[in-house]
Order: C-alpha cells, then sequence, then structure tokens
C-alpha cells in the first residue's frame, strides 16, 4: 500500500488558481534554492503519548503532508530532517489543499523554460506499484521527463509525481 504523503503528492482534481501560500513557498525554494527555517515554519514536535485514543484519531502530521518526502524525512520547503509522525508546521498541507507539488514544479518549468536536474527530483530506482514514471503525466515513451532533466525507466520515480488523470490540465 502507497504511503499516506505518496497519495497527497501524487493525486487530486485542481486548477492554476488552487495555488495557495503554502504553494508559493515551493516555488520560491524552485526559484532560490533556499528553504525556509523551521523557526519562521513555526515547526513542532508533539510529544509521543501511549495514549490509544490519541492513535484513534486522524494525527496531523508530516508523514500526512503532501512536501513530505517520507523516505528522507525531509521537507520540499521547510529546512533540515523533519520527524514524519510528530512533526508538524504552519505550512502543512493535506492532499486536496493547494496545488499538487508536481504540478508546482510544471509551473515553474513553465515559466522558466528549464528542467529541474536529476538530483534534485530526489529520483528513486524502484518505486511502488502505481506511483512511477510510467503512471505519471509528466513522463514521456522516450524515457524523459517534462519536469526533470535526464533519462527516467518506466519503474523509477520522483518527489514530484502527479498521477496521471490528475491535478491540472496540461
Amino acid at each position: 500500500m502507497a504511503k499516506e504523503s505518496g497519495i497527497a503528492k501524487s493525486i487530486g482534481d485542481q486548477k492554476e488558481e488552487d495555488m495557495q501560500f503554502p504553494d508559493l513557498l515551493l516555488l520560491n525554494f524552485l526559484s532560490t534554492g533556499k528553504k525556509i527555517s523551521k523557526i519562521k515554519a513555526d515547526y513542532k514536535e508533539r510529544r509521543q503519548e501511549h495514549s490509544s485514543i490519541r492513535r484513534e484519531k486522524e494525527q496531523l502530521s508530516c508523514d500526512k503532508c503532501k512536501f513530505n518526502l517520507p523516505a528522507e524525512k525531509l521537507c520540499h520547503i521547510v529546512e533540515g530532517s523533519v520527524n514524519n509522525e510528530e512533526g508538524i508546521s504552519k505550512n502543512f498541507s493535506p492532499r486536496g489543499h493547494g496545488m499538487l507539488p508536481g504540478d508546482i514544479l510544471w509551473h515553474y518549468v513553465h515559466r522558466k523554460g528549464e528542467k529541474l536536474e536529476y538530483e534534485q527530483g530526489r529520483v528513486i530506482n524502484e518505486a511502488t506499484k502505481g506511483f512511477q514514471c510510467k503512471d505519471c503525466k509528466y513522463y514521456l515513451d522516450s524515457y524523459s521527463c517534462l519536469l526533470l532533466k535526464g533519462k527516467l525507466k518506466p519503474e523509477m520515480s520522483c518527489a514530484f509525481i502527479v498521477k496521471i488523470g490528475n491535478g491540472i490540465n496540461l
């Protein structure tokens, strides 16, 4: 089963007009290469409680945010390592809020006229079924991507995947 953060950042209906403040922070990072500090983001980690009641309630945390990179314990917009299960910032943006990160990157690439470097895309060699390059609307049969420089095999994936049929219309 795919992680919540993978779903949050790759699936959803939206329009370019849906861009929200946290989405602009990703655009800023793409333009400047600088993330916002944990202090500015009001990043906090909740103390872990051993209450089963707490676990039954839906918990808002980094791992449910579309900007989370779970394997790396990183965020697209907040600097430093994040605690996936207990961390949260004021820029938390779940699925269905604003634009998908891949579509924000498309907006940036389309405007700038230059793709993002392969390494910046956080490419992985083998992804979860259903969340691979071949499932992304930005992937081309020529093993290239509209967002990232370099060649990508169908079973690979990146931090900006947008599932076919989701996000903005190209």
